[in-house]
């Protein structure tokens, strides 16, 4: 399953008018700069209004929800860096399963506009400029392009941004980068959410007045363990050989990747 040329790099489109996705991104990133809205993505914040916005969510869910997902979608695409904030406050407001599917979508919204912007943009005049940087990630789509991105997904060991940006530069199949992405963030999106959803009953328990017994309870230890699997997942894969033979040519050798990544 290799990269593709698609049907959208048949026929371009001519001028300015390719680069309409990206300077529409560029528009929202300044409006919700100008905004603020950062403000109220604090953690701070969020508590301070906890219960205002925990009742609206009750009495108004499915608004409430399409509210999570345009926020999240929002700020996946122009990579407002308190997401994860966002993702542990959609689990103390909506609980795990309905957080996590907010989360999700919203997340893999954002990801997929940014996708579809810079493959309009700048996808085919990059693909045939490719730097020694571009052409080790373009061997290892080339090679299977839905389990190398799902790979790369699952491991925090590339910046979430890049691997919303580098698919679409190399003409990876929209459907293939959808349901890598979805599959991709999902352990971490219930981990996040979980944690928020555990704060929620020890907040309704009165527990959050003892730390210590809060992070002993089974509905904040078990998110935080799943938390810890994650971020010493890439140490155990890095030693599995079809693993390493996967992203053998990605990026050089396995301990040169960069680990600062950001997960919604």
């Amino acid at each position: 399953m290799g990269v593709r040329v698609a049907e959208g790099d048949q026929i371009r489109p001519k001028g300015l008018l390719r680069f309409w996705p990206i300077l529409l991104l560029a528009v929202a990133a300044v409006a919700v700069m100008a905004s603020g809205v950062g403000e109220y993505l604090r953690y701070e914040t969020l508590t301070t209004h906890f219960a205002e916005l925990r009742q609206y969510v009750q009495l108004h869910p499915v608004s409430a929800l399409a509210v999570l997902v345009v926020v999240y979608a929002l700020g996946t695409a122009i990579s407002v860096p308190a997401m994860s904030v966002v993702s542990v406050a959609a689990g103390a407001l909506y609980g795990v399963w309905l957080g996590t599917i907010g989360v999700t979508l919203g997340a893999t919204l954002g990801a997929t506009l940014v996708f579809q912007a810079t493959h309009t943009s700048f996808g085919a005049a990059l693909r045939s400029r490719a730097g020694p940087w571009m052409r080790r990630f373009q061997k290892g789509f080339r090679r299977n392009e839905f389990f190398y991105l799902l790979a790369l997904r699952l491991i925090p060991v590339i910046p979430f941004w890049v691997l919303n940006v580098v698919p679409g530069f190399l003409g990876m199949r929209l459907r293939n980068y959808v349901l890598a992405t979805v599959l991709g963030i999902l352990p971490g999106t219930v981990v996040y959410v979980a944690i928020g959803a555990g704060a929620a009953k020890a907040i309704a328990s009165g527990d959050i007045l003892e730390p210590g017994r809060v992070l002993l309870q089974p509905h904040i230890l078990l998110p935080l363990f799943g938390l810890a699997l994650l971020a010493i997942l890439p140490v155990f894969l890095q030693r599995w050989a079809p693993f390493r033979l996967l992203l053998g040519e990605s990026g050089g050798s396995g301990g040169s990747r960069r680990t600062d990544g950001s997960e919604p």
